[in-house]
């Protein structure tokens, strides 16, 4: 996998990417990045990022396994809390944003994933 192959082929698709040094930054939808460093002759590093506006972390800029683990945990303290509160008022409200909110993280978590795994297959098979 060469960085001039592999940079010739993204323009030829029209991916939007940036190249810094040996390293491409793609642009995918959904503030979805795609690192490939080069820096390394023997090994190719490729990464995910989430930036700017994303549906999984908002503002906050991680990985994709990152931000699974950032909304796990978020699910398990506002699980916590609705059990340590034992809320008695409209409690049906409740566990339909709760049920929401935790469909919603499944749902964008295995679309980052899909995506981002889609996209380093792709790479792969470019560059054999």
């Amino acid at each position: 996998m060469g960085l001039t192959k592999t940079e010739e082929l993204l323009k030829k698709f029209d991916y939007e990417f940036q190249r810094k040094n040996n390293v491409l930054i793609v642009k995918l939808n959904y503030s979805q990045r795609i690192i490939i460093d080069f820096s390394d002759s023997e090994k190719i590093k490729i990464k995910d990022k989430l930036v700017g506006w994303n549906f999984l972390t908002g503002l906050i800029e991680m990985s994709i396994k990152n931000a699974i683990l950032y909304n796990f945990v978020g699910v398990m303290i506002i699980t916590f809390l609705f059990v340590y509160l034992n809320l008695k008022a409209d409690i049906i409200n409740l566990v339909f944003f709760y049920l929401a909110f935790i469909v919603w993280v499944l749902l964008w978590s295995m679309f980052y994933l899909i995506k981002a795994e889609n996209f380093k297959q792709t790479l792969i098979r470019w560059n054999e």
